[in-house]
């Protein structure tokens, strides 16, 4: 991540857009960049290898008002890391290319962040959407103070582009997103800046958030696979000895559990069965996470 603190203009907002082959929602999400009361200084679109319309659209509609990046298709972590290595705001956000925001997102987050001033960044409160764009639900978000240890088993509801980050917290990490992950990139990162100083939270559904059951996100074993790659030296780098294997067991006993959620909302009951099995295997104790007992035993009734 090269991003500079010479570079750095105070009171100033950067946000990184990641987008492949997203000509349906490109301009839904850059419209709502544009129309922050709180003004944007620097959009910066990074084309992930796209091979639909998302490029011609961005350089023929938005030319003048936001700086396009092409990348070979290399996922979401790598994109959003070239986005940063060209940053010049005193605050990063970032916005996947399916979402979109409400005007008042951005200065809200900027407001609370200045009454926060040690605080590494903050995330919003949810409006839950169909992949139509259709309202479902508003989702409060995780209380700041139990971010913490929470951040540890899981990502408990905090998406890319509900976050406002200080530029110079990435800075002293050393280092954006992880790109060997393609799924759980974020919670990657929110966990090593959480070692650096804590989050603060803005509780208002200011961040328009689509939720799809396609993609890697939907996909059970993708992304118990792509939490693995985490494990062993970034949730556990902390600990040894006795405490680091328990909690390894309690980790993977918890994923595993979200992955028999991921697919049972796919309707694959096998993949779901065979996850239950192994969180149970993994962590028999019903005092460790109880809520995964009662989905348990409403998937036996199931088969």
């Amino acid at each position: 991540m090269g991003l500079s603190a010479e570079k750095v203009v105070e009171g100033t907002v950067t946000v990184v857009i990641p987008v492949y082959n997203g000509e349906r929602f490109i301009r839904r999400a850059v419209d709502s960049i544009l129309r922050q009361t709180y003004p944007v200084t620097q959009i910066i679109v990074v084309d992930d290898g796209s091979k639909d319309a998302t490029r011609q659209i961005v350089e023929t509609e938005y030319r003048d008002q936001v700086t396009l990046l092409r990348q070979q298709n290399g996922g979401p972590a790598k994109a959003r890391n070239a986005g940063l290595g060209i940053a010049t705001g005193e605050f990063i956000a970032f916005l996947d290319a399916d979402d979109w925001w409400e005007p008042e997102k951005i200065s809200t987050q900027v407001n609370v962040l200045r009454q926060h001033p040690d605080a590494v960044g903050n995330y919003t409160g949810l409006r839950v959407m169909s992949d139509e764009g259709e309202h479902l639900i508003d989702l409060k978000p995780v209380d700041h103070t139990t971010l913490w240890p929470t951040l540890r088993w899981c990502n408990p509801g905090v998406p890319p582009s509900s976050v406002l980050l200080r530029s110079s917290a990435l800075e002293e990490l050393g280092g954006g997103f992880n790109e060997r992950q393609l799924g759980s990139e974020d919670w990657n990162l929110w966990f090593r800046l959480i070692t650096k100083g804590h989050f603060c939270v803005c509780p208002e559904p200011l961040t328009d958030y689509r939720s799809s059951a396609g993609g890697l996100s939907g996909d059970a074993n993708h992304m118990y696979k792509d939490f693995m790659k985490m494990l062993d030296d970034t949730l556990l780098a902390d600990m040894t000895g006795l405490r680091r294997s328990l909690w390894r067991r309690r980790i993977i006993s918890y994923q595993a559990f979200k992955a028999c959620l991921t697919a049972r909302a796919a309707g694959d009951k096998t993949t779901e069965r065979a996850y239950m099995k192994r969180s149970v295997l993994e962590w028999p104790s019903p005092f460790w996470a109880p809520e995964r007992f009662r989905f348990f035993a409403v998937t036996l009734m199931r088969t």
